[in-house]
């Protein structure tokens, strides 16, 4: 079964609708089955990002499949 790299950010400078959001940026590259689709949650070491855009890439080599842009959605422990 073939899976997708994903790199995905998270930009502290944009408007986040939840209190709490990290202050700083993140990012990481993670397999997946499928690329997710914009309203699609992750998880990243105890806190929940929301998928706001999705950006394809044609794939002629084995790379990165897409580029996932993130906002905060919330942390495990609240």
């Amino acid at each position: 079964m073939d899976t997708y790299l994903i790199h995905f950010v998270y930009y502290a400078s944009f408007e986040h609708k939840n209190n709490g959001a990290p202050d700083e940026d993140k990012e990481w590259i993670k397999s997946y089955k499928i690329i997710p689709r914009v309203g699609d949650c992750v998880l990243k070491e105890g806190e929940w990002f929301q998928v706001e855009r999705v950006f394809l890439y044609q794939s002629h080599a084995k790379g990165i499949d897409a580029l996932a842009q993130c906002s905060f959605y919330s942390s495990d422990t609240e």
